[in-house]
């Protein structure tokens, strides 16, 4: 299992609630930590993705979370048990890769076919895609709601997390 957190509003939590919060999901994910903190949209939104990572699939640091390729920045949690088979037929639509993850995987197919991605994925997960280029912020769990993805809008910023307590720590309660 991995943990995920964040926000998304007008301003970001500050690098002490990102640390808190990091702290806080270390035991779903010991492997690695990681944060991004980005612009999205004209309007001035920012978007805060956190993660911690327990390495399985591919135990590279090119995997570790946030993860980011063409304007796409995803914080996950779970596994997509057909992400081989996924992974032949993007490449064959021309996409390539850099790791064994099936992170990248998900990444590149929701580049290709956006939300119907979703149609194609078997697994467990909750995740959240930043587009840059867009300007938006994806939340999705699987459809059984396997993973957790805990939300709480608070004083127009609305945070996410894989944990009550990291969502706490993330909006300064």
């Amino acid at each position: 299992m991995c943990g995920i957190a964040g926000s998304l509003g007008l301003a970001a939590p500050d690098a002490h609630r990102i640390e808190t919060a990091l702290a806080s999901l270390g035991r779903r994910g010991p492997d690695a930590d990681g944060h991004r903190v980005l612009g999205l949209g004209a309007n001035g939104q920012q978007a805060a993705l956190l993660h911690t990572r327990l390495s399985i699939i591919d135990l590279d640091p090119r995997a570790n979370q946030p993860f980011e390729r063409d304007g796409l920045v995803l914080t996950y949690n779970g596994e997509i048990y057909n992400y081989l088979e996924l992974k032949a037929e993007l490449e064959s639509l021309g996409h390539r890769f850099e790791t064994t993850s099936d992170t990248e995987v998900l990444l590149a197919a929701w580049r290709q076919w956006g939300p119907d991605a979703l149609d194609r994925m078997e697994g467990m997960w909750a995740f959240a895609i930043a587009d840059q280029r867009a300007g938006t912020l994806t939340l999705c769990r699987d459809r059984f709601g396997e993973k957790p993805l805990y939300l709480w809008p608070k004083d127009g910023t609305l945070y996410f997390a894989s944990e009550v307590k990291a969502l706490a720590a993330l909006a300064g309660a």
